[in-house]
């Protein structure tokens, strides 16, 4: 079927179409609405004023409708450009606006899915989708609108269909987010691009929807964002960035709480590489997300980034371990200069029982052949080491060492047959300090050449995670986030009270898009002030998830801690089979109950000042046991840990001080 868009109408049930191709047309509405298989979500699309595109959002909540995202525009420019031959005018095709329709097809479809970390292993994802393909009437170029809708949640995403030798360039894209001015926003500002940034390490703020982002914290808003409208919530995010396109953020002006996507800014990167995205056809682009429910539980526990995200590109997945690790830099900031105490940290993951042990910046200024040494010492003590490298090339003007080994590919090949050689279990690279499309491109070429040489992966001064851990699962985590390191620098005293409330946040934000390297657990004494109880710190490790958990503090703090906080850390997993929220809202409270095998650990922390008490319903988790360990805050004892026996599973009491936590383990029966 062919037309322009003014001349058609229609409308089509998906429920009633699902899984068949498109065989006929009622021509008497126009636009498109696909649900979601429990018909809770629904995306309409429907035709614009200038004959271009837009979609909007709703949520059915106690049957009745509700509206999350009104009307907002779609579309994109495109042009085409010959690398070999010099086009005096350019070929530009507008998506925006005079589209012709082409044709509509609805399919739908069930995944299932392993993953090796997140918040829950086994996944099974249904789905129904629709794709709407239009023309550019004057190039004659096609773009299909694909949406999709699964129970937890909406997106959609661009893809030029055609075959094409030539490369395309998107000069302009037009999509909006039109969340109204009546929500509340919670968003995290997009760096500034200085010598570390940008490198999603900003505070999360609260605001009300259309605030402008504020000029001395950004250049505009991240992803992911958390939209409240009324009972209603939202988490936007994109996902399935591959290495044709780059990373986008929200530009910082939301006039009417209308926010636009925005591309990387131009002077990332040190300035090399381009902000605009290339690639020849077909060309497939991010999916944007939405998690939506009445219910915060349908944010933190949905694997919807996961769902829409490209399957593992990894067939052997034996030799990817994930695990606790001892960490020396947090302590000591010149630790990885010195064998003994690299040494001392490797004894206390032995101690401790953790598969993993970080050896940071700059270890290579010790000697030539100091990680053979490290390495050897390891395995004798059953620990694997990950080493530190910095990305940079000529993206980056950082001095930290080793550089130069990973942003050439050959050279960084050569590293990797050597660490693989050794028996080095992982690398942390670090410092990338963009989202153009050629760092993305370096992320997953590293990715990939890691996993071929079964090297597992930690990224730091790092983008955002956009689904990368489903398909490549050697990627143990990322950092992307405002950490615990931040308690080492003395020039950001602000960092001790933001803390617990930001602690509080993440696990309805930063946390739910993927594994964060936040480096939790700072007991001892640093430059910055804490505010968190010992309790709260002790929880950061279950509530925050990460395939490869750095535990910051120093061996000798650790192994000083009582018998029961002791036991706690020595048993901790880093892989979870099922998460549960429990509780909470973000930046006030959070509990959370995660299950390693028979054993589930429900931890919590309060991100106020105020002091807080409730009462868990346990027995909506399947298969607790009712003996275990607890970790409180006490007013008269620093660090209170008890053995427990429970008489019953539901009214469980907690109470918590001010930015205070607990710890609940209970083991299997």
């Amino acid at each position: 079927m062919t037309g322009t868009l003014s001349g058609f109408f229609f409308t089509l049930c998906v429920g009633l179409l699902a899984s068949l191709p498109l065989q006929a047309a009622n021509w008497s509405e126009e636009q498109w609405s696909l649900s979601s298989p429990d018909e809770r979500q629904r995306i309409s699309v429907r035709r614009a004023s200038g004959d271009g595109l837009e979609y909007r959002i709703a949520f059915n909540r106690d049957n009745r409708t509700e509206t999350l995202l009104d009307w907002s525009t779609l579309g994109l420019k495109v042009q085409r450009f010959n690398q070999q031959v010099l086009q005096l005018k350019p070929v530009i095709s507008d998506f925006s606006r005079k589209l012709e329709f082409v044709s509509s097809t609805v399919s739908s479809g069930e995944d299932k899915y392993t993953m090796l970390t997140g918040k829950r292993l086994e996944n099974q994802a249904t789905w129904r989708s629709l794709d709407i393909t239009v023309r550019d009437p004057e190039t004659r170029l096609l773009l299909t609108l694909q949406l999709r809708a699964y129970n937890e949640g909406v997106a959609f995403r661009y893809r030029l269909p055609e075959e094409s030798l030539f490369y395309y360039q998107v000069i302009e894209e037009n999509t909006v987010f039109n969340v109204g001015e009546q929500a509340d926003f919670f968003g995290q500002p997009y760096d500034f691009s200085t010598i570390f940034h940008p490198s999603y390490e900003t505070a999360y703020l609260k605001v009300k929807s259309g605030t402008a982002t504020p000029k001395e914290l950004g250049v505009g808003w991240g992803f992911p964002s958390l939209i409240q409208r009324g009972d209603v919530w939202a988490l936007l995010h994109e996902t399935n960035l591959d290495a044709g396109f780059h990373g986008s953020h929200l530009q910082p002006v939301a006039t009417k709480g209308i926010y636009k996507i925005a591309p990387p800014t131009q002077d990332s990167a040190a300035g090399f590489g381009s902000n605009i995205a290339a690639s020849t056809l077909p060309w497939n682009m991010p999916w944007r997300m939405f998690i939506v429910g009445d219910q915060l539980a349908h944010i933190v526990e949905s694997n919807l980034v996961f769902h829409l995200a490209e399957a593992s590109k990894v067939a052997d997945t034996r030799w990817i371990e994930p695990g606790i690790a001892s960490w020396s830099w947090w302590s000591d900031h010149d630790s990885s200069k010195n064998p003994q105490t690299l040494k001392k940290f490797i004894d206390f993951a032995q101690t401790m029982g953790w598969r993993y042990s970080l050896v940071d910046a700059n270890w290579n200024l010790i000697s030539e052949n100091i990680m053979e040494e490290l390495v050897t010492y390891a395995k004798e003590r059953n620990v694997g080491l990950f080493f530190w490298y910095n990305s940079g090339g000529r993206h980056n003007f950082i001095g930290e060492q080793p550089r130069n080994r990973m942003d050439d590919r050959q050279i960084r090949r050569a590293e990797f047959a050597k660490l693989q050689k050794l028996g080095v279990k992982g690398i942390k690279v670090d410092f990338f300090q963009s989202d153009k499309q050629d760092i993305i491109r370096q992320y997953l070429e590293l990715l990939e050449d890691a996993a071929e040489f079964h090297l597992l992966a930690n990224f730091h001064g790092s983008t955002i995670p956009r689904g990368w851990e489903r398909t490549w699962p050697n990627l143990m985590t990322m950092e992307a986030v405002r950490g615990g390191e931040f308690y080492s620098f003395s020039g950001e005293q602000p960092y001790g009270g933001q803390a617990p409330w930001q602690n509080a946040l993440h696990p309805f934000l930063r946390n739910v898009i993927g594994s964060m390297d936040y480096t939790p657990v700072a007991f001892a004494e640093q430059p910055v002030k804490r505010f968190t109880s010992n309790a709260h710190e002790a929880a950061l490790a279950v509530v925050f998830e990460s395939g490869v958990q750095h535990i910051a503090d120093s061996a000798d703090s650790m192994l000083s801690l009582p018998e029961g906080y002791l036991d706690y850390f020595k048993k901790l997993p880093a892989v979870w089979h099922e998460t549960r929220l429990l509780a909470g809202h973000p930046g006030e409270l959070a509990v959370l109950a995660r299950r390693h095998g028979k054993t589930w650990y429900i931890a919590g922390i309060n991100g106020e000042e105020k002091e807080k008490s409730l009462t868990l319903d346990l027995s909506v988790l399947p298969g607790i046991g009712t003996q275990g360990l607890l970790i409180t805050d006490d007013a008269s004892e620093a660090w209170h840990a008890k053995n427990i026996t429970l008489d019953k599973l539901t009214d469980f009491p907690v109470a918590m001080t001010s930015w205070g936590g607990f710890v609940l383990r209970l083991d299997a029966q």
